[in-house]
């Protein structure tokens, strides 16, 4: 018994078909965006704007002066900023940062007094480290000294880290407050 189907099978003389390549696909044209419609642009603004003032009911003054409910935020005349009862016209206190005397401002009429001696304090010391971190920063280039050099380059790298530490933390307290 001989197995016959794979022996005597007759050779095609034709050359089998190879098969097709797929064929690559073609990128698609981008389409540059049309610029929007002026109409369009002053309702999103709008929209914006109304948004903006619930979360953040305050108006800004021509002279860069804030209002918040019964308070003013003004520069004061030694370049800090202070917290004016409107009808009084009395100080209630002064900080350094304008978001921190916003912030104040927003706690002093809530009566949460913690929150207020709070802001103050971290005011307070972002200040103090800032004018470190400036005197450092004079000082240094003033050094002659190596070892005068390296102390006022320790001071100046713990006075930056200081000033950035207290710098987040009144950012992250103005989100939590008006945000």
């Amino acid at each position: 018994m001989t197995n016959t189907t794979t022996k005597n099978k007759p050779k095609s003389k034709t050359k089998p078909k190879a098969t097709p390549k797929p064929k690559a696909k073609q990128p698609r044209a981008i389409k540059t965006p049309t610029k929007p419609r002026p109409k369009v642009i002053q309702e999103i603004a709008g929209q914006f704007e109304a948004d903006l003032n619930k979360t953040l009911p305050i108006a800004i003054q021509p002279d860069g002066s804030i209002v918040y409910k019964k308070y003013i935020i003004r520069q004061t005349p030694l370049g800090n900023w202070g917290v004016y009862n409107i009808q009084s016209r009395d100080m209630v206190d002064q900080y350094y940062l304008k978001t921190s005397a916003l912030m104040a401002a927003k706690a002093y009429m809530s009566a949460n007094l913690t929150k207020f001696f709070e802001i103050k304090r971290l005011d307070t010391k972002y200040w103090a480290s800032f004018s470190d971190l400036q005197t450092y920063r004079h000082n240094i280039k003033l050094a002659k000294d190596f070892d005068r050099f390296q102390i006022l380059l320790n001071k100046l790298e713990h006075s930056e880290f200081q000033t950035g530490h207290f710098k987040e933390e009144i950012s992250k307290m103005f989100r939590w407050s008006f945000v």
